[in-house]
C-alpha cells in the first residue's frame, strides 16, 4: 500500500539503528532524549517514537547534530514545522533532529533566515520591515526549510519566485551556497527531495512596501484559507493531501484534486479515525486517535475512486516519513 508513496528522507532508512551507536551519540549531543513520541511535533498529530531526539536552535548546532549522526553511523531525520508529513506509526529509528534554527537578518531588501524559522514568523518579519513579496504564503504552515524543500506556494506563486540563495549541508559534509537554479524547483517539489542536501539558511529578495497594506493582504488571504479549510484547533491535518493535476494544455490552470475528490463523494469518508474533512475534500484530518495506517488506507481508497471515475492517478503532496526500506 505504501510502495508508491513519496517519502521524506530518513537518511539511512532501512538500516538498523545500532543500540551502542545510539547510546554513544546520545552521550555526545547535549539535551538528547530517548524514546520520544513524535505526534506532538507534527500538524497531523500522528506518529510513533524516535529512538533519540534532540532540539537544535542554531545553524551550528544543526550542522553538528547531523555530523555527529554521520560519524556514529546512526540513521537520522530532520524535522522542523512538522507540516506536510505523515509519520509512521512505527516511529523513526535513530536520531530525529528538531530544527529550530531561526536566525534572521536584513540586508537592504533581502532577508536571510535559518531553515527552522516558522514560515509565519518570516512573513511577520517581512511585514515588520515593510518588505513585500511573501504575502501569497500567508497561512501556509511549516518552516522555511520545509517550504523550500516542497516549493510551497499558493495563488500562482511559490517560494522559488522570491528565493535568491540557500546554504546547504551536502551528503559529503560540505557547506555550500547555491542559487535557486540549482534547486530544481517544480510544482510542489525540488531537487532537495533527491539530492540529500539539507537547507541551513535561505535568503529572500523582497521589495519595499507599506506595512499596513502587507498586513491587510496577509489577513485577507488567511481569512480565505480559514473559510475553506478545517479548523487546525479541532483537527490534526497535514494540509492538502494530494497534488493538483497538471494542466490539460501548456500554460493552463491545474485541476484541483479537491474538485475530483468532491465528485466521487470523498467528504466525510473515513477509515478508522481518519476522515476526509467536510470543508475540503482534499484534506484528510485527524479528529483524535487516527493512526498513520488509517490515513494511508483512506488515501489509497480515495486514489482508487478517482482513478476508477476519471482515469487519472492522484499523487500525494504529503510525504510519508518512515524508517522502513
Amino acid at each position: 500500500m505504501t510502495a508508491t508513496l513519496e517519502r521524506a528522507e530518513v537518511v539511512g532508512r532501512g538500516q538498523p539503528a545500532d543500540p551502542a551507536a545510539v547510546a554513544a551519540l546520545a552521550a555526545e549531543l547535549p539535551g538528547a532524549r530517548r524514546d520520544v513520541p513524535l505526534a506532538p511535533f507534527t500538524t497531523f498529530r500522528i506518529g510513533g517514537r524516535a529512538d533519540l531526539f534532540v532540539e537544535v536552535t542554531s545553524r551550528a548546532a544543526l550542522v553538528e547534530a547531523v555530523r555527529a549522526a554521520r560519524r556514529h553511523g546512526v540513521p537520522y531525520f530532520v524535522l522542523a514545522g512538522g507540516s506536510n508529513l505523515l509519520v509512521d506509526d512505527a516511529g523513526i529509528r535513530g536520531l530525529v533532529i528538531h530544527n529550530r534554527a531561526a536566525e534572521l537578518r536584513r540586508e537592504g531588501t533581502r532577508l536571510t533566515v535559518g531553515s527552522g524559522l516558522p514560515l509565519a514568523d518570516l512573513l511577520e518579519a517581512a511585514a515588520r520591515e515593510s518588505l513585500t513579496g511573501l504575502e501569497f504564503a500567508a497561512g501556509i504552515p511549516g518552516s522555511v526549510g520545509g517550504a523550500i524543500y516542497g516549493n510551497a506556494g499558493a495563488y500562482g506563486k511559490a517560494i522559488q519566485d522570491v528565493l535568491v540563495r540557500a546554504t546547504l549541508l551536502t551528503p559529503d559534509d560540505r557547506i555550500v551556497e547555491v542559487g535557486p537554479e540549482a534547486l530544481g524547483f517544480a510544482y510542489r517539489t525540488s531537487a532537495l527531495k533527491r539530492s540529500g542536501d539539507l537547507v541551513l539558511d535561505a535568503t529572500f529578495e523582497l521589495a519595499p512596501g507599506d506595512a499596513e497594506r502587507i498586513r491587510r493582504a496577509m489577513a485577507e488571504i488567511i481569512h480565505i484559507r480559514e473559510a475553506k479549510h478545517p479548523d487546525p484547533a479541532r483537527f490534526g491535518s497535514a494540509g492538502s493531501y494530494f497534488k493538483n493535476l497538471p494542466p490539460a494544455t501548456p500554460g493552463g490552470r491545474r485541476t484541483p484534486a479537491g474538485l475530483l475528490l468532491e465528485q466521487v463523494g470523498a467528504k466525510g469518508m473515513a477509515e478508522g479515525r481518519a476522515i476526509v474533512a467536510a470543508e475540503h475534500a482534499n484534506f484528510i484530518v485527524n479528529p483524535g486517535g487516527a493512526t498513520a495506517a488509517d490515513v494511508l488506507a483512506l488515501a489509497a481508497r480515495l486514489k482508487r475512486l478517482v482513478h476508477e471515475r476519471f482515469g487519472v492517478r492522484l499523487e500525494e503532496e504529503v510525504l510519508f516519513v518512515t524508517s522502513r526500506a
